[in-house]
């Protein structure tokens, strides 16, 4: 399989280069820093099967690095790679017909089992962050990982579990609660549960 990376940062290259080898054994794997490399790079006679594209690259806003490669490009299956995994950037990427989304924060076993999926031609989206409609974030300022973490608090869900649940550390857990607090105004779990109902956020 031939598979592009799209990222403008060299270290990316090389740790999403390894985690392809480990997805997809035998994978032909090139590299673009910009829109335009990538698109000629997808223009060479031998093109790529996936792209695993950044959403923050040179020139392109939020989603329109991914809108602008599929108009150019529309035969490549594209997953969105992003360190900016808020709800509304999620539902933009799943609406613009990408074939999945993975956060940069996810472990390394979970993303290399993500672009096996996808290789393999299956799709991935992250569960807790389309479980949270795009206005709820926008209402409440959250991004949508602070979003998940908000509903399995509503839910009544401990650190230890909402850890288990998406896949993070408690540490990191703890960091999206206190995001969280600051965000909604809030100093206790009772009061973000509390303002949680006033923006009509759900548990799961």
């Amino acid at each position: 399989m031939e598979v592009l990376i799209v990222d403008d940062h060299a270290f990316i290259h090389e740790t999403l280069t390894a985690v392809v080898h480990k997805a997809v054994p035998g994978a032909a794997v090139r590299t673009a820093s910009s829109l335009a490399e990538a698109i000629a790079e997808t223009r060479k006679p031998a093109r790529p099967q996936l792209v695993l594209l950044d959403l923050g690259l040179p020139g392109c806003a939020g989603v329109e690095a991914l809108t602008r490669y599929r108009a150019a490009q529309p035969e490549p299956r594209v997953a969105v790679v992003s360190a900016n995994d808020d709800a509304a950037s999620v539902h933009a990427v799943f609406a613009a017909g990408a074939a999945g989304f993975i956060p940069k924060t996810m472990p390394a076993l979970a993303i290399v089992a993500t672009v096996r999926l996808i290789a393999g031609g299956g799709t991935w989206f992250p569960p807790e962050i389309m479980a949270t409609p795009p206005q709820e974030a926008r209402k409440s300022g959250l991004t949508g990982r602070q979003a998940a973490v908000l509903r399995l608090l509503v839910k009544g869900l401990g650190n230890q579990e909402i850890a288990q649940k998406l896949d993070i550390s408690e540490n990191t857990v703890k960091q999206h609660t206190h995001a969280v607090y600051t965000a909604l105004r809030v100093s206790s779990r009772t009061q973000a549960i509390l303002a949680a109902a006033r923006l009509g956020i759900k548990s799961e």
